[in-house]
Formats: C-alpha cells, structure tokens, sequence
C-alpha cells in the first residue's frame, strides 16, 4: 500500500483572489513531489475540472462554496455547487452527488468566512474540519477548531489555503492511497498531518486583499483571473513557451524549469 503527500484546500486562478496559473501549479506539484492534489476554488470546479490532465498527482475536484453561514468545501464534486445558500442546504448537495463535506477555518471570525457557532448545528453533516489552516495570522482559531474536533470525535486536516504564487505546501497530509471519498475520509482519519504556515507577508499581502474586497476596491489589474498576459520573447533567462489555447493562459519557463511567475519568488 502506497503513500501520499496530500495537499488539501488550494486556490488557482479560477478564485477571485488567487493568482496560480495551472500552468504554475503543475510544475509546483511535480516539485514538491504532491501525490494528491484537492482544488477547491471559490464558487467554482472549473479549474480542477482542467487541472486533472495536466498532472501526474491524483487531482480531487472540489470547491470552497461561499454559504449564508459561511464556508463550505466539497470534496469529489461532479458538478458545482451554487453558493447563496444555507450551510445546511449546501451541505445536502455536496452529500447529494457522493462528495464528502469539510469545513475550511471554521472558527474564523473574518469576513465571515467561518461556519462559527453553526459548526455545532452541522455535526450530522461534515465529515471533518480543518484543525489549522496556513494562511490565519493567529493560533486562537486553529486551537478552538482543534479542541472542537477532540471533543466531537470528528476527523480533523490541514488546510494549505493557497492562493498565491511562491508557496504551495506549507502544511499537508501523509495518508494512504484510496479508492473513493468513503475510503479517502478513513485514510484521513490515520493520516500523519504536517503543521505548518505561508509567510507573514504572504499572510498580509491576502488579508489586503481581503480587506479591498470588503470595501468594494477592486483588486489591482494584474492581480488575479483577469491577468494572464501574453507570451513574449525575451524574458529574462527564459524561452517562451506557449501553452495559451482557449482560456488564454501562459507559461514561460526558465533556464531552471521554473514557470515566470515563480521569478524572484
């Protein structure tokens, strides 16, 4: 029985405030030697739909679904979740198409992003809950959802939370390989989990982001989604590569492998 680094809760470019081309994600995964890869873009399974065939890991569809009460991952979707419902409900139609339901920084109070007190509410339905995730500035959220899984018995993980280029896998899970989301929740129940976190001022740079988003400001135009710029010769140490096709996205390499926008990260 085989191994796998797993790396859990993973923005691309497909987010509103993520900036990771697939491009740039697939050549981060081979790196750092990821063996399962679950992509859980906002509101979205698009870009995990495209990722599967761009990689050697085992790519999980999933989507990190914006709820009444807060967020909500499903794991091993088919097809995308609407967000604007309730948690419940949103939990109902993760379960409905066979996918397995987390709860990403349930006890975070920014932004509302965290289920919070509806936490308790939803026991029936979660299947477990991110113990510490990468991107929070302080301890006292990963602790109370630590202590919240000891004391339900839940399953508890890691959640990487990457948004930007320059780090992919400040934390991750060892478990076991799988067959399907019933087999992957009880690997994850034995998993090895490895803490860790992004950069203080890769967490400072998101909490701007998430600020301007608060307020209305759009982000800057060479940001995100909006940003893929056209291959062009002459990059620095590099050859152009293009691999734009329908969606517009680029890749230029460097001498070493890297993708361009991994330059100086």
């Amino acid at each position: 029985m085989g191994i796998l680094k797993t790396l859990i809760h993973v923005h691309t470019d497909y987010s509103f405030d993520g900036n990771v081309s697939l491009e740039t994600l697939a050549w981060s995964v081979a790196n750092e030697q990821i063996g399962c890869i679950a992509i859980t873009d906002h509101n979205t399974i698009e870009g995990a739909l495209r990722f599967r065939g761009m990689t050697d890991a085992r790519v999980i569809v999933g989507e990190e679904v914006s709820t009444i009460q807060g967020h909500l991952i499903g794991l091993f979707l088919k097809s995308p979740v609407p967000p604007g419902l309730s948690a419940r409900d949103t939990a109902l139609a993760i379960r409905a198409q066979g996918g397995l339901v987390l709860a990403p920084h349930p006890f975070v109070r920014f932004a509302g992003c965290g289920l919070r007190h509806a936490a308790w509410d939803l026991i029936d339905l979660i299947d477990a809950f991110e113990i510490q995730n990468a991107q929070n500035f302080l301890p006292h959220p990963d602790w109370r959802a630590s202590r919240f899984v000891e004391e339900t018995g839940r399953i508890g993980y890691v959640g990487a939370d990457t948004h930007r280029v320059g780090t992919l896998a400040p934390c991750y899970q060892i478990l076991r390989t799988f067959a399907g989301p019933a087999d992957f929740l009880d690997a994850l129940g034995a998993a090895d989990l490895c803490l860790g976190y992004h950069s203080l001022r890769y967490r400072a740079v998101m909490a701007l982001q998430a600020v301007r988003s608060l307020a209305g400001i759009p982000l800057p135009a060479d940001f995100g989604v909006n940003a893929r710029p056209a291959c062009a010769a002459g990059t620095p140490s590099g050859r152009c590569t293009t691999l734009c096709g329908p969606t517009g996205r680029f890749s230029v390499t460097a001498a070493d492998g890297r993708p361009a926008e991994l330059f100086g990260s």
